[in-house]
């Protein structure tokens, strides 16, 4: 019995659905990617290689998901997304460290400047949208949610809805990104993960990594980034034990 968090459209496998997913290997785009799983999506999962710090834990993480939900993975290498060099991801930049209590403030909205990577949402489903056109796939599957939403405004249901219309135009098959997410806060993902690794039979959230930071070990995260720190909370708000490796 499902929560009202997930309600599973029953679809035939028939009509062989085609699907992408922007999966990073992050705890949204995991927990997106794995909800298109359970609607009977066949899907490619594609992770973006731009020069990010975490770029190889990234990658690391997103295969391993990608095997444990027997879906076809594809790595694409962005390189020039280097030479816009403004965000601490791709830079020698420091990173911000926050408290729990500045993941509500203004502190919040700091770091979003510090590690805002120029046009990089728009970048990733533009490609995105060809590779989904060129599989004859309907959907695009984006991780974005409600508690980013509030500093990243690429994160947000109103950036999907634009980028939708501009696909009404862009693909001949009229592809559609979809962002089960984008009203849910990371506590509410964490259940859904839950939900869906009971649903699809799978462990994968302990294989997600979230962090700004390479940590010289796979799936070890450093604890106290922004994205570490609304990790930890996520799960400790849900009252589901967090398997994920700290360094702090």
């Amino acid at each position: 019995m499902f929560s009202y968090f997930f309600k599973l459209t029953k679809f035939s496998k028939s009509e062989n659905m085609k699907a992408v997913s922007i999966l990073s290997g992050g705890l949204d785009s995991t927990v997106a990617t794995m909800y298109a799983k359970a609607l009977g999506y066949d899907l490619l999962a594609i992770t973006y290689n731009y020069g990010q710090r975490a770029a190889k834990r990234e990658i690391e993480a997103a295969k391993k998901i990608s095997e444990i939900l027997k879906i076809e993975h594809k790595v694409v290498e962005l390189n020039f997304v280097k030479e816009f060099g403004k965000s601490a991801l791709i830079t020698n930049k420091e990173i911000p460290k926050l408290t729990f209590e500045d993941l509500d403030s203004e502190k919040a909205f700091e770091t979003m400047r510090a590690v805002w990577v120029p046009a990089r949402n728009v970048i990733f489903l533009a490609i995105a949208s060809g590779f989904a056109e060129a599989i004859d796939g309907e959907k695009i599957f984006i991780g974005i949610n409600k508690e980013e939403g509030v500093t990243f405004p690429d994160n947000t249901i109103e950036f999907v809805e634009a980028f939708n219309r501009a696909l009404e135009y862009g693909t001949l098959n009229k592809v559609k990104v979809e962002a089960p997410l984008y009203d849910k806060t990371k506590e509410e993902i964490v259940k859904l993960g839950k939900e869906l690794e009971e649903k699809l039979g799978v462990k994968v959230l302990k294989y997600s990594y979230s962090c700004y930071k390479d940590n010289g070990e796979s799936f070890l995260h450093c604890g106290e980034c922004e994205s570490c720190l609304r990790r930890k909370r996520a799960f400790k708000l849900a009252n589901i034990e967090d398997e994920t490796k700290y360094l702090r």
